[in-house]
């Protein structure tokens, strides 16, 4: 399973963003190889639409949830019309926010792509 965690910064120790349209970063793990990635929000500093724009390169990412603080009716209308789940309302960091949604989820999802990076804390 692919899961997206919005992030101020590109590593697993960031703070989870607060608004999803205008996270600077998505953090992509793939729970079956325990690799990750960091991808910059497309949407940038982008006022209108930010949330859209966001959840268009989420789906093109392939992730199956999406971890986030907040997220306007648009994003989630494009994130559901696409089968991405959204869990709202994380705070804390990216790798603690994946490991309790891994331990109250499983791999409940069908695996996803591999990303590049291998460097996942036990």
């Amino acid at each position: 399973m692919k899961i997206c965690v919005t992030a101020e910064e590109p590593q697993l120790s960031s703070l989870i963003a607060e608004e999803f349209g205008h996270a600077p970063y998505f953090i992509i793990y793939d729970s079956f190889t325990q690799k990750w990635d960091a991808v910059p929000n497309d949407a940038g500093p982008s006022t209108e639409g930010a949330g859209m724009v966001a959840a268009e390169q989420i789906a093109r990412l392939e992730a199956d949830v999406v971890l986030t603080g907040f997220i306007g009716p648009h994003g989630v209308k494009k994130l559901r019309s696409r089968n991405i789940k959204i869990i709202q309302d994380e705070e804390g960091t990216v790798e603690a926010a994946i490991k309790k949604y891994i331990k109250k989820h499983g791999n409940e999802c069908v695996p996803a792509k591999t990303s590049t990076r291998t460097d996942f804390p036990e």
